[in-house]
């Protein structure tokens, strides 16, 4: 189990529960003849080991998954929801969220800017041919704030 994991880290960042998901798949297909509670024993000792040794650790996994999401222009929102699948509590979703935004002012509005810009949305927008004639302004405006609420930005946000 112990390679396994470590192989697995090697190459990715990982959460406890995303690492405890990796070696139940491992255990399902290669230890068919062991014993489930001693393979559920085994997995939670590695991911145990793992943490004590450091080559996993839940909070630095949100705050560079929070970063990187918020580099690609991804809200608050999104990013919690995303956290939140990796069963991580929510004091280190906080913190992860806070750290992803210690060197802005606000760090919404800027991801929305990112986002608008690699969706080519509102003033981004690159409108020609005849295609995009067909929609009126105000139909194009009505769109372009709907895809910002659907990745997670307010309203007040969406308009800046």
């Amino acid at each position: 189990m112990m390679n396994k994991a470590v192989d697995y880290l090697s190459r990715y960042a990982s959460s406890r529960r995303k690492l405890g998901q990796i070696l139940q798949r491992f255990a399902n297909r290669k230890l068919t003849d062991y014993d489930a509670d001693d393979i559920a024993v085994a997995i939670q000792q590695t991911i145990d080991q793992c943490s004590q040794l450091g080559y996993l650790d839940d909070r630095q996994f949100a705050v560079t998954l929070a970063r990187n999401q918020r580099r690609l222009g991804r809200s608050k929102a999104m990013i919690r929801q995303r956290l939140r699948q990796h069963a991580l509590d929510d004091d280190i979703i906080a913190h992860a969220l806070v750290e992803a935004d210690e060197n802005s002012a606000n760090g919404d509005l800027q991801a929305a800017i990112r986002f608008a810009r690699r969706r080519r949305l509102g003033p981004f927008a690159r409108r020609h041919g005849a295609h995009h004639q067909r929609l009126t302004s105000h139909q194009w405006k009505k769109r372009d704030l709907g895809a910002m609420a659907r990745a997670g930005f307010s309203v007040i946000i969406s308009q800046r």
